[in-house]
């Protein structure tokens, strides 16, 4: 583990600290800790052990490498001597040791801590800390879990924290026992992590992971869109289809009826997009699936210009048939709808592809699909309306693409 990743994941454990740390400011006053000392009343072990953690915090929120004093350390020792099971206590004794000779007592110390108790901001963060120095991300995520669940107010934060820490290399392990248990927070935690580009390849690993035994999570959900949808934008189209493999998106109905395309019958509504039916809804165009009726209604006004429906598949070069059905309440220009197959890879020409005009009636076209290194394309429903026209109205059915020789194409990286 490089020094780079060991400060950027220590960095978000600071800023973790910081503000927990704040949290328990505002706790400790309301117990007024100096003035229970100074009357003498109630437990003094207590208060003078949230003493001590008021001050330190206090300066912690201004300076996050800040130091146990010796004072608070005082109070922390002769807190422990009164309650030896107050974590509060102990929380500050191992803030304290920071020599590179006590960091197994402090280790072995805070676990006893955590033993004692899983709510405590001070300890948690500091066993996160440990954690992160020792490279255990089983422990890290583990605690940052119960600190999401133990403390409402920041919970968006940590989870933020997270979300974060999913882009290193051997979060998935550790994760996938954490959210395969669906705590609470878990919608929050996918809500997060989908806007973060350095953490979506994991987080769909742990999507994949949940999704097969024991936890058997396979209904697909708004944030399992969101992800398919930005692994595409990222050119990450492999994870994406493993993504939709562990989801049970159907890669071998199109087979059996020989097509490449996923629900080009339009049977029901889309899925898992861009793997799916990808549908366009604007105010001057939009697209929509009648699975009753087994059609894809695509609608637009004058001027409207754009993608109406697109899906993404993973398409060699070769030769191909693309058929389908179309039909319209009016006539409208050859070139106002059209199919475009054009490779989604980055590296790619943005207007370069093949273009079929979708003209009304039951139709076949074929398609070459040139030799250029290219696996991925989208294959998209492009409107183009001249602005003096009124708009079209089209139905479209069953649309298919076949190799040219009359069966699917054979592409063993869409099996499951």
């Amino acid at each position: 583990m490089n020094i780079v990743r060991i400060t950027g994941w220590l960095a978000t454990t600071v800023l973790a600290v910081a503000v927990g740390l704040s949290s328990l400011v505002i706790a400790n006053q309301s117990k007024n800790p100096a003035i229970s000392i100074a009357l003498g009343f109630g437990p003094q072990g207590s208060a003078k052990a949230n003493l001590a953690v008021a001050a330190y915090s206090a300066r912690v929120t201004r300076n996050p490498k800040a130091a146990v004093t010796a004072a608070e350390r005082g109070m922390a020792r002769d807190a422990y001597r009164n309650e030896p099971l107050s974590p509060t206590a102990v929380g500050i004794i191992a803030a304290s040791m920071r020599r590179p000779a006590e960091a197994r007592q402090r280790e072995a110390l805070l676990d006893l801590a955590g033993r004692l108790s899983r709510r405590n901001s001070l300890v948690a963060m500091q066993i996160l800390e440990v954690a992160s120095l020792n490279d255990d991300s089983r422990k890290f995520f583990t605690w940052l879990s119960r600190l999401i669940t133990t403390n409402d107010e920041r919970r968006t934060l940590y989870v933020g924290a997270m979300a974060d820490a999913t882009a290193r290399e051997d979060s998935v392990e550790a994760l996938v026992p954490v959210i395969g248990q669906t705590p609470p927070w878990e919608e929050t935690y996918w809500l997060q992590v989908v806007r973060r580009p350095a953490s979506l390849v994991n987080a769909a690993r742990v999507r994949i992971g949940i999704a097969g035994k024991p936890w058997e999570q396979t209904a697909i959900k708004t944030t399992d869109r969101d992800l398919a949808l930005k692994l595409a934008e990222i050119g990450e189209f492999d994870t994406a289809r493993r993504l939709g493999v562990a989801l049970g998106q159907s890669v071998a109905e199109g087979r059996a009826g020989g097509s490449l395309l996923i629900n080009g019958n339009f049977s029901r509504l889309p899925q898992l997009p861009p793997l799916d039916w990808e549908l366009t809804a604007l105010g001057n165009l939009g697209a929509s699936i009648s699975p009753k009726e087994k059609t894809l209604a695509i609608s637009a006004i004058g001027g409207a210009r754009g993608i109406a429906a697109r899906q993404l598949i993973r398409l060699p070069s070769g030769h191909y048939s693309f058929g389908w059905t179309q039909s319209s309440t009016a006539p409208f220009a050859p070139g106002a709808l059209i199919t475009r197959i054009q490779c989604a890879e980055p590296k790619s020409a943005p207007l370069t592809g093949t273009t079929i005009p979708l003209v009304a009636g039951k139709r076949v076209a074929q398609v070459q699909i040139p030799a250029d290194d290219c696996m991925w394309r989208w294959i998209s429903i492009q409107v183009a309306v001249a602005d003096d026209s009124a708009g079209i109205d089209a139905i479209l059915r069953n649309l298919s693409l076949v190799s040219a020789g009359g069966g699917a194409v054979q592409d063993s990286s869409r099996r499951p």
